[in-house]
């Protein structure tokens, strides 16, 4: 139930309630405990972009791993050894920082100065240096094709394997949902009351910490949409006017007959999105419609606060199926690897094994 002219306090309150309690897919099964990140070299993530530098251009591709730093971090400590302004350093995605983490960033860098001299400002680098060659184009955020995890789940019972394998089995059929990891939301959620603070001010400003707030907000709405259509029994379901995926080529289009469309699901070939709300977003019709604007009706939001908020929106996959997920045991709990295409959580797939 909407509220008339509700405070900022108010409508963040509504929303971390309705975050609160996110849907296993995998419920009829039990989790395993255990915990994640005990030690930061426990969650390793390797970062896989689309394209490979091409040996020439005025961009200089840094390929490092680094632990106990963030990505933004590294970019400022980048942009001293060079004394180069941090608009001139691209990376394709947040990364975390209790983490082994192995990722690229670009450098916009004279073409005069060589690999050698470039290699030379980078001596005692507090993180290891792994690649270094020209490209032509920056890196921009979204250019990541996938990351690549491996992840020690610890304090874990000794019979955990044949329970955690029933899971990955589980998920391997069913999908996993693509919901946004909690670290996205922050610490009590607090990211979120931040979003909606940004609701109030005259000016949004187009800088990094404005539109990751901004995309806070668009996540959050993005996770109750989907946990209500799991509510629904509609999760392995196409439905009328449902904005699918092609699996194959990533082409959107908006579901007319649901009966051809659910074949197809069924055999893999697409996969229906949610929305990432904002003036550009593909719009749903029909059925799917309705639930996506009372979305926004139940937050008092509607449109024109993502124009005003300066983002187009998106749509976003709202199942993934992980084909190559292994565990393994090991001395002190057990190892997860698995790929994930980028903007997916690791946290999220964690979480159908640990049921914390």
């Amino acid at each position: 139930m909407t509220q008339e002219n509700p405070s900022a306090d108010q409508r963040a309150a509504r929303l971390k309630e309705a975050m609160q309690q996110l849907p296993y897919i995998t419920e009829d099964l039990p989790g395993i405990g255990g915990a994640i990140k005990v030690a930061p070299e426990h969650f390793q993530v390797e970062e896989i972009l689309p394209y490979a530098a091409c040996g020439e251009g005025e961009h200089v591709f840094l390929t490092v791993r680094r632990q106990g730093w963030n990505t933004e971090e590294v970019a400022a400590e980048l942009a001293a050894r060079f004394g180069i302004k941090s608009a001139d350093i691209g990376w394709g995605g947040r990364k975390d920082k209790q983490a082994v983490t192995t990722q690229t960033f670009s450098l916009l860098l004279p073409l005069r100065m060589s690999l050698t001299e470039s290699q030379h400002r980078l001596t005692d680098l507090p993180f290891e240096l792994l690649a270094m060659n020209r490209h032509r184009n920056k890196i921009k955020t979204g250019h990541v094709a996938a990351n690549r995890f491996r992840i020690l789940l610890s304090q874990v019972p000794s019979e955990s394997l044949e329970r955690a394998q029933a899971i990955a089995d589980a998920l391997r059929q069913r999908g996993m949902p693509n919901f946004f990891g909690e670290q996205r939301f922050g610490i009590q959620m607090a990211n979120i009351d931040r979003a909606i603070r940004l609701l109030k001010q005259r000016q949004v400003s187009r800088d990094k910490k404005d539109a990751f707030m901004v995309s806070v907000l668009q996540s959050a709405l993005y996770n109750v949409w989907l946990s209500e259509r799991i509510g629904r029994g509609q999760y392995r379901t196409i439905l009328s006017g449902d904005v699918a995926q092609k699996t194959d080529t990533g082409g959107l289009f908006v579901v007319e007959d649901p009966v051809e469309a659910n074949e197809r699901f069924a055999s893999g070939a697409i996969v229906y999105t949610g929305p990432i709300f904002g003036p550009k977003m593909k719009a749903a019709a029909n059925d799917a419609e309705s639930q996506e604007t009372q979305i926004l009706k139940d937050f008092d939001l509607d449109m024109q606060d993502f124009r005003r908020l300066k983002s187009p929106g998106t749509r976003r996959q709202a199942i993934l199926y992980l084909d190559d997920i292994t565990i393994e045991a090991a001395l002190s709990g057990l190892i997860f690897s698995f790929t994930l295409p980028s903007g997916a959580y690791a946290t999220t797939v964690l979480r159908e094994f640990t049921k914390n």
